[in-house]
């Protein structure tokens, strides 16, 4: 069984020159669907106040639009995601997710590369 973090993050989208919630996995997927729509990047800083983008983050990208660009997902489109996992083999793990959350450390800023700033959404498992 593989288990996944699905995480909301902090991004600045640089096309769009907006910041936005974006959602990452802790790592890329070795099997599964989900493999297939994981982008790993570098995000630009937050903040001249951080000393370090906190290296790469595996962006989670949703449907390509019809110019064939993928953005980024994001928690609005957790519906979508969940419905795409589901359908795909998937399985919430709504237990573990509860405990992990109660133990997240909150608050933001820059230190443990930034992950400290990122919100847990849930676990997910598959065979």
């Amino acid at each position: 069984m593989h288990t996944y973090s699905i995480l909301s993050v902090s991004f600045y989208d640089t096309r769009k020159q907006q910041y936005t919630k974006i959602l990452c996995v802790n790592t890329v997927p070795v099997v599964g669907a989900l493999a297939a729509r994981v982008k790993t990047v570098r995000p630009p800083r937050l903040s001249g106040l951080c000393s370090d983008a906190g290296g790469c983050i595996h962006a989670i990208t949703g449907s390509a639009s019809a110019s064939g660009f993928c953005d980024y997902m994001t928690p609005e489109q957790l519906p979508e995601l969940f419905a795409f996992l589901a359908s795909n083999g998937y399985t919430v793990d709504t237990a573990l997710t509860k405990l992990a959350a109660k133990h997240q450390s909150g608050g933001g800023g820059c230190g443990n590369n930034g992950t400290n700033a990122n919100s847990l959404v849930c676990l997910i498992s598959i065979q």
